[in-house]
């Protein structure tokens, strides 16, 4: 036997070898599993997605709407074999099902709910938000219990108490409320008793806009019309939001526009109403007065940025102490609220670096649009940390 012929026997052999230690690696690592359970959980998606293109009428027909296939039906038409036959641990049970949502038309989306016990388990994002918040602090920065519009601020009371509306505020200035989607990083503002959250989107419009820049008649001047929406009739504010959440826009630092946005978005209603400078509640009742209702994207209500701060002299929308202890403020540069002032027809509130002003609509300033992620969301990694934020596990 030549010498070529034992070089090529070394080479056959070396591969082999690699061939172990990588199939033993595997095992080590996914528990002498034929599958990860991420794997597993992948493989019930797409045997749900193959199982609806030849069921079509098991589609939603209506936005905002679902359908639920469990795991059951796949195996027992055979999309998918019994989940033990994917895993060497015999001990283990699986159980799950998936989740198809119609977001728009023509766009769907689907998670799931899939659980191997002890072993693994997905976590629906909202649920890890909360947990990873002590489920509500009363003091310091963090996220607070807001009841009926009031926040908890004695810890006897925290999560033992009736309620019409509940809702998870962020206050404060050191908040761990970060989350990102793609290149697109976002800032969790709250969580409504479904799980929904409201995200303020940390970067803008890389271009300013004026709130509204229309001639206004009561003024006869062309400084605008602090009307958000009326009749069909959209301020300049609202057709900027539109087109950020429709990805028409340059954004700042030009990164793309992340279309997987879109699939758990959900549509909220938007509190347009509007407030004088001296108004000091904070609990929504003031912009709530006059709601939009289906809305996918929006811009922040003044009552959130009050809200955001740990400042007890934060008593009305022009206070400057609203800019103290307030991760609102840390924005650092001028950006457009939601709400317009109720005193005249041409001014709109605005953040001013650290503290809100009222504002000539006419003005040039950012936009930073706010969306609400639907309770659907489920956690894949990150703490919330600027560093390491929250990431949305996509299928």
């Amino acid at each position: 036997m030549d010498k070529k012929m034992y070089k090529y026997i070394g080479i056959l052999l070396g591969l082999i070898l690699l061939l172990v230690i990588f199939i033993w690696l595997t095992n080590v690592f996914t528990g002498g599993n034929k599958l990860s359970y991420e794997s597993l959980e992948k493989k019930l998606i797409d045997a749900a997605k193959d199982y609806a293109k030849d069921h079509s009428a098991i589609y939603p027909t209506e936005i905002g709407t679902s359908t639920v296939i469990s795991s059951t039906v796949l195996i027992n038409n055979n999309y998918i074999n019994e989940f033990s036959s994917y895993l060497n641990d015999t001990d283990v049970v699986c159980n799950g099902s998936v989740e198809i949502y119609m977001v728009e038309e023509d766009y769907y989306n689907f998670t799931t709910d899939f659980n191997c016990g002890n072993k693994y388990s997905n976590i629906k994002l909202y649920e890890k938000i909360i947990a990873d918040n002590n489920y509500g602090i009363v003091e310091g920065s963090g996220l607070y219990e807001k009841v009926d519009g009031k926040f908890i601020t004695d810890e006897s009371e925290l999560g033992s108490h009736d309620y019409n509306t509940l809702e998870y505020v962020f206050r404060g200035d050191e908040v761990n409320n970060f989350l990102k989607i793609d290149e697109n990083l976002w800032r969790i503002v709250s969580i409504n008793e479904n799980g929904d959250m409201l995200l303020i989107y940390v970067g803008h419009v890389q271009k300013t806009s004026p709130w509204d820049d229309r001639y206004n008649e009561t003024v006869k001047k062309n400084q605008g019309i602090n009307i958000y929406e009326k009749d069909g009739i959209k301020s300049r504010a609202m057709e900027n939001a539109l087109k950020f959440y429709n990805g028409e826009v340059v954004l700042m630092d030009k990164e793309p526009y992340s279309e997987k946005t879109r699939y758990l978005t959900i549509p909220m209603s938007l509190c347009v109403g509007k407030r004088n400078q001296t108004d000091s509640d904070i609990s929504g009742s003031i912009e709530c007065q006059t709601i939009l209702e289906n809305q996918y994207v929006g811009l922040l209500p003044a009552y959130y940025y009050m809200s955001a701060s740990l400042d007890d002299s934060c008593n009305s929308i022009v206070s400057k102490n609203c800019g103290n202890y307030n991760y609102l403020s840390y924005f650092d540069d001028y950006w457009w609220l939601l709400t317009a002032n109720s005193e005249n027809t041409n001014e709109a509130y605005n953040i001013s670096r650290k503290f809100a002003e009222s504002t000539l609509c006419s003005s040039r300033s950012n936009i930073r649009p706010i969306i609400m992620l639907g309770s659907r969301a489920i956690y894949d990694s990150g703490d919330g940390t600027e560093n390491n934020p929250y990431i949305v596990k996509y299928f």
